[in-house]
């Protein structure tokens, strides 16, 4: 099953003010200020997708205008930082002409690589897509939440660390630890230990 999330686009905003809102959020989240530096926005190539590597986009490519009343706002991107082996998929589409159905128009989904530092990377790229769109965070398998629909407001202050941490891998545990994703060990995955009462 894909780690994926994904909110409806309600506003338009510029792609790079979305990656550098990502860049604060993962920051934010982790209690690690030098990770809003670190990221670097990559090619959706046919190679990278395969797991290969791709060149950085154009300024142009960042400076892309998402609008939810255009007829086309497609965007696929990799945000990554590739000295903490982070990556996530972004990509805007549309999905059936934008009506008063929330389940129709032009849609942000995100979707992390297996390590556990990818998944809170793309837990910070939904979070600040869903501020910058001004829509919800369609958490459809529960990975987060106990709600299908969340306030990135919410659902940020609920997942970041509140402590100091003295690694990375213990902040990203921190935040891994309030949610159903799994870690990743050496060997393979392991599902973390079920965080008391549900999702925090």
């Amino acid at each position: 099953m894909a780690i994926e999330w994904n909110s409806r686009v309600n506003r338009a905003f510029v792609l790079r003010d979305a990656v550098d809102l990502t860049g604060v959020r993962l920051a934010e989240l982790i209690g690690w200020p030098d990770a809003r530096r670190r990221i670097e926005v990559r090619e959706a190539t046919t190679a990278r997708l395969r797991g290969g590597t791709s060149s950085l986009v154009a300024a142009s490519v960042l400076d892309q205008r998402v609008d939810p009343h255009l007829e086309r706002s497609d965007v696929d991107v990799y945000l990554e930082i590739p000295d903490w082996d982070a990556a996530a998929l972004v990509s805007v589409s549309c999905f059936m002409p934008r009506s008063e159905d929330p389940e129709t128009g032009t849609f942000a989904w995100v979707t992390s690589h297996r390590t556990t530092v990818s998944k809170v990377l793309a837990i910070a790229a939904t979070i600040a897509l869903a501020e910058c769109g001004d829509g919800e965070v369609i958490d459809e398998y529960g990975y987060l939440s106990d709600e299908r629909l969340n306030p990135p407001a919410e659902l940020f202050g609920r997942l970041r660390v509140t402590q100091p941490q003295e690694s990375l891998d213990a902040a990203v545990d921190g935040v891994l630890a309030k949610t159903r994703l799994k870690r990743q060990f050496p060997g393979g995955d392991t599902p973390s230990a079920a965080h008391p009462g549900g999702v925090a």
